[in-house]
């Protein structure tokens, strides 16, 4: 035999050995990207390997055996990782693939439109409804907040389909998520989250940052709080030179000096949450720009007679 013939026959044998020992190849996951919550949807693994492969996947912590599986997706991630695992007959390699499958959830809870404009925001001490959108009768609707069971309370109510849920008013304690989940058979899908939330604070500030000398010019403050907002001005350039006046959300100011700069603060307090947002302006005083004067307008300023008369009466009035 000659060398050239045992190289050849060692080469191949040893390429042979390699792909013996070598790890399963070109792992492949075959299934919908996308997926709707509570729909089956199927997924099959494939891979080259030199013998016998062995596939097992691994979805949310569980691990299941196979070279297809079906997810049904409850709705409670928007994104679920699915990893499928191949080993050789022998299981001493091991190669994987992950992809993940985004889940659109098609039910929600949301306020029902079935109540006052008003009261499409929850706010403390005021009657709020959440709705179940999305479920398809006949199906079996439970709630939950922050993903436990809700224990109706003398405020809460559930509608006859329990695709309602109704607080005859609002506290403080019912802060928290709120889902429902919709069984219908052996699916079960829980919604998308809606919050109810008190410990927000938002504050606005409307008006000009420029204020002409002698005129009069007016701030507003809006806040939000979920609750009563408690809502102040600061003045923490000093008190502004000229006619000022306070009241409530709103300020009104003529200032009397050209060129002085005055910075107006609102302050909202959440009494709930003991929270305190803030919103400043700054407002630059500037020369009063000139007004064109009706044709008819009479002038302001006093004619002789009348500073006269005015005089006489005075007068009059001293004497009496």
């Amino acid at each position: 035999m000659s060398l050239t013939y045992i190289n050849l026959l060692l080469a191949v044998t040893g390429l042979l050995q390699v792909v013996i020992a070598g790890k399963p190849q070109k792992v492949k996951i075959s299934g919908p990207e996308e997926v709707i919550a509570g729909v089956d949807a199927l997924y099959e693994c494939s891979a080259l390997c030199t013998g016998l492969c062995r596939y097992s996947w691994l979805v949310e912590g569980r691990t299941i055996d196979g070279s297809t599986f079906t997810l049904t997706a409850d709705g409670e991630n928007t994104v679920v990782s699915v990893t499928c695992m191949v080993s050789d007959e022998e299981r001493k390699n091991f190669e994987s693939k992950v992809i993940s499958v985004t889940v659109i959830n098609p039910i929600s809870v949301r306020p029902s439109k079935d109540q006052p404009v008003l009261n499409q925001e929850p706010k403390v001490g005021h009657s709020f409804k959440l709705t179940c959108d999305g479920a398809t009768p006949p199906v079996t609707i439970i709630w939950l907040k922050d993903f436990e069971l809700i224990t109706l309370n003398s405020r809460m109510s559930l509608s006859p389909d329990n695709t309602t849920l109704s607080f005859s008013h609002l506290e403080a304690k019912d802060s928290g998520e709120y889902r429902c989940k919709v069984l219908n058979g052996s699916a079960a899908v829980v919604s998308k989250g809606y919050w109810i939330y008190f410990g927000f604070v938002q504050v606005g500030l409307t008006g000009p940052r420029s204020a002409e000398v002698g005129f009069e010019t007016e701030y507003t403050c809006s806040a939000e709080c979920g609750v009563g907002c408690t809502v102040q001005w600061a003045l923490r350039t000093g008190f502004p030179k000229g006619r000022f006046i306070a009241d409530g959300p709103k300020i009104r100011w003529t200032p009397s000096e050209l060129g002085q700069t005055q910075i107006f603060t609102c302050l909202a307090l959440n009494p709930v949450a003991g929270k305190l947002g803030e919103v400043s302006v700054p407002v630059t005083v500037i020369e009063a720009r000139p007004r064109p004067r009706p044709s008819n307008a009479i002038s302001s300023r006093p004619s002789v007679a009348m500073v006269i008369g005015a005089a006489l009466l005075m007068l009059i009035s001293a004497l009496a």
